[in-house]
Formats: C-alpha cells, sequence, structure tokens
C-alpha cells in the first residue's frame, strides 16, 4: 500500500459501497488502504445527526476545513532564540543535520 491521501472520490466510493452493505475491508481492499484507514474515515466524519450515515459530501468539506485551519510550522515555535543561533552557526558550516542538533538539549 502505497501512503497517500482518501480524497472526495474515494470518500464516495466508500459511502456508495457503505449504502450496499460492503464490508470495511472489502472497501479498503478495493481502494488500496488499511481497513483502519477507512474505519476511522467512517467514525471521524459521521456525525450523531446523520442516524449512522456516511455522506462523502460532509467528510471532504471536514477535512478541507481541517486542513486550512492547521498550524504551519508550528513545531518550530518552541525553539530558543539560543537553539536557533545554534543551529543556523551548524548549518552554515554546511555540517551535517544531524550533527547540527547536537549540543541543542531540550528539557523534558
Amino acid at each position: 500500500m502505497v501512503y497517500r491521501h482518501l480524497n472526495e472520490k474515494d470518500r464516495f466510493y466508500i459511502e456508495q459501497r457503505l449504502s450496499e452493505g460492503d464490508s470495511l475491508r472489502s472497501i479498503a481492499r478495493a481502494l488500496d488502504f488499511s481497513p483502519s484507514t477507512i474505519s476511522r474515515e467512517i467514525k471521524r466524519h459521521t456525525p450523531s445527526d446523520f442516524n449512522g450515515l456516511y455522506c462523502h459530501r460532509l467528510a471532504s468539506r471536514c477535512t478541507e476545513e481541517k486542513r486550512a485551519n492547521a498550524k504551519q510550522g508550528q513545531a518550530f515555535q518552541q525553539i530558543t532564540e539560543k537553539e536557533k543561533v545554534l543551529i543556523h552557526e551548524r548549518l552554515s558550516t554546511r555540517c551535517e543535520p544531524r550533527s547540527a542538533k547536537h549540543g541543542v538539549s531540550r528539557p523534558r
């Protein structure tokens, strides 16, 4: 299986096959996804007021909103100025990234 996100066509396929009563495993096999991926998709995007019915349009809209609201660069917001200077110095001397992180210790 190749790593990829579910797209709108995949979600439509899931909706159609669920309405036909097919199993999650058969849907996953047909789309070349893990059954757990299909299960999570259905659990995340089936509102309680839809009486357990999965809607591909709603799922796609929710996913688009989630991606639009994602915080970009969140991993680097916690770096101190001292750590930034050290990383910049090590990278400017063209050392390998693995060795650039040595000397930067983070409290746990």
